[in-house]
């Protein structure tokens, strides 16, 4: 496989709601509120009936997807529960042609309520269920497998078995020589963990990709004078949203243009892009060139809903031609 991604399967639902309800519910705007299966079922109820799409979630299953919709063989592992969101999620990897490296844990698999407000801010209701208690390490995939990709997520879940898991995959895939691609999510974690994570990237990782607020709580407030530093020999993307991105790779920074789009939704933008540049290395493409392909994947997820790549099982044909985005 091109890849092999282990990540928190989830099922995203989204709904449209106010900031009177969401103070009344007690939850804190734009940031992802992790609670108990007991407090989410309770706050979908009130939302029954209001509930507009749903969908697989979880940033390595969306990076699957994505490299699996540009014609790319990915797996995915994780854990999920014998009920019908499990199903789901595993029916939706065989309809994305995305390999199936799920395990089946006793409770319930991982939801997250979308709450969107009128300006398209966007507020989580999290229960990760079962996907943290991930404990099989899939030996054969990892030796068909070209690169692994794991999240600060997997990685900083204390005391979870998918965090040991994921180092077991880091040390394994360092040692068989292959790459590693590591995605920094959730700034808090990111800053609560800043020395494990620094040690981490500079033992195994051979690209990264975070945002401008992944990057403060990572590098501090000059993050962008510390970026050509962090690596140099490894290329990081950065991910600036509708400014578009910038790859740091000896010492330099090369910027990538965003692409044309109507934009809708921006859940899924940062994986699909990450998907992008995993594809592109994938065929010997350059660096600049594959973060302009996943700059433009970016594009295409936007104008939908959630993080489902659009005509994903007819290989999305983008644009840009070979010749170029290889330069």
């Amino acid at each position: 496989m091109d890849l092999l991604a282990l990540g928190t399967p989830v099922i995203d639902s989204f709904a449209k709601a106010d900031d009177k309800t969401l103070k009344a519910l007690k939850l804190k705007k734009g940031a992802t509120n992790h609670m108990d299966a007991k407090r989410l079922a309770a706050i979908e109820r009130k939302f029954s009936g209001k509930i507009f799409y749903s969908y697989p979630g979880d940033n390595a299953r969306n990076v699957c997807e994505g490299v699996a919709a540009l014609g790319g063989f990915a797996g995915l592992a994780g854990a999920i529960a014998p009920d019908k969101a499990g199903a789901e999620i595993e029916a939706n990897l065989s309809a994305c042609g995305i390999s199936n490296f799920l395990q089946e844990k006793k409770g319930s698999t991982g939801r997250i309520l979308v709450l969107v407000t009128p300006e398209g801010q966007r507020t989580f209701c999290a229960d990760l269920g079962v996907s943290t208690h991930c404990s099989r390490l899939e030996k054969i995939a990892a030796w068909r497998s070209k690169m692994l990709y794991v999240t600060s997520i997997t990685l900083c879940e204390k005391g979870k078995p998918v965090s040991s898991i994921a180092h077991e995959y880091l040390h394994g895939f360092w040692k068989l020589g292959k790459k590693i691609a590591i995605s920094l999510e959730s700034p808090p974690m990111v800053k609560k963990n800043r020395a494990h994570l620094l040690k981490v990237i500079a033992n195994y990782a051979d690209l990264i990709f975070m945002n401008e607020e992944e990057a403060e709580a990572l590098l501090g407030k000059s993050f962008a004078k510390s970026l050509p530093k962090l690596k140099p020999k490894m290329p990081v993307f950065l991910k600036k949203g509708a400014k578009g991105s910038s790859v740091f790779l000896h010492g330099k920074e090369h910027r990538i243009p965003t692409y044309p789009a109507k934009g809708v939704d921006t859940t899924g933008a940062g994986d699909a892009y990450a998907a992008g540049v995993i594809y592109g290395l994938s065929r010997k493409y350059s660096v600049v060139g594959s973060a302009k392909l996943g700059s433009q994947l970016a594009a295409r997820v936007v104008e939908n809903f959630g993080a489902g790549m659009p005509l994903a099982h007819a290989r999305i044909k983008l644009k840009l031609k070979a010749k170029r985005i290889r330069a």
